[in-house]
């Protein structure tokens, strides 16, 4: 093996283990964030952040936005309904499908979360070196567009 092969090779074992620790650090501040939300659980909370940013969906687009288990989410659905802040209506152009929409409340739940998450994530941004900011706010949009050219590239797990 030649030094730039073990370059390259230290380096991809670096970022992936960066990578793998910003996204658990990030996952315990939103975490942290979802226990102050108004509703039952973290699942609901990331729904209605979801709804308010994506607009209406039906049950089975959401399953795979959120990647998560229809059963779950269809429970997790319903909790929002009882508590008001959702509802489930027939899709109008799919009557096999339904349709979630936030109610106003929902909506200003899911405003007062995103609120919230946002403030947090300024918080972190300023406790970066003023110089790195703006490239910080760079580089996480490159990523942002390099993880979902991963995804849809569908090359596969790699296992």
């Amino acid at each position: 093996m030649t030094v730039a092969n073990d370059n390259k090779s230290a380096e991809a074992t670096q970022t992936g283990a960066l990578l793998r620790t910003v996204t658990r650090l990030f996952g315990e501040l939103q975490q942290r964030n979802f226990a102050c939300c108004d509703v039952q659980s973290a699942t609901q909370c990331v729904i209605l952040t979801t709804l308010q940013r994506e607009g209406d969906q039906t049950l089975t687009a959401l399953t795979r936005t959120l990647n998560l288990d229809k059963a779950w989410l269809s429970r997790s659905t319903d909790g929002l309904v009882e508590q008001g802040l959702l509802v489930k209506t027939p899709h109008p152009g799919d009557r096999r499908a339904l349709l979630l929409r936030l109610t106003d409340a929902g909506h200003q739940a899911g405003q007062d979360l995103d609120a919230q998450l946002n403030a947090q994530s300024a918080r972190v941004l300023a406790r970066l070196p003023e110089a790195d900011r703006a490239a910080a706010l760079r580089l996480l949009t490159s990523l942002s567009a390099a993880l979902q050219a991963e995804l849809d590239g569908e090359v596969g797990c790699g296992c």
